[in-house]
């Protein structure tokens, strides 16, 4: 068994300019705990695999494909391989697992 805390794992920035932490990194899965400042904004892109947002705090708005939904504390959201995605944080600023299955960087 592995026990560590999230506010323990080191902040590093992402190559989308965002405070990031990385909880789980393998071939099947790879977590990381982003942190967006208020406003703060991750441009449209997309990638390969399955990505899970889990909302730990905050609020703001989630693009996939051609729809955008409010997302705030406990929200979950799928989004499928190579579907373009894009997130806003509101004034409040905005942290969520990212989760990939499977893995990537």
């Amino acid at each position: 068994m592995t026990h560590t805390n999230l506010k323990d794992l080191e902040t590093y920035i992402n190559k989308r300019g965002i405070e990031t932490k990385s909880v789980v990194s393998h071939k099947t899965t790879t977590i990381k705990n982003l942190i967006m400042k208020p406003n703060e904004t991750i441009p449209p892109h997309q990638v390969p695999v399955d990505v899970t947002f889990f909302i730990l705090s905050g609020s703001g708005t989630i693009t996939i494909g051609n729809s955008s939904q409010k997302i705030v504390k406990d929200d979950i959201i799928l989004c499928p391989p190579n579907t373009p995605m894009s997130l806003e944080a509101n004034d409040d600023g905005l942290t969520f697992l990212n989760i990939k299955t499977p893995g990537i960087e």
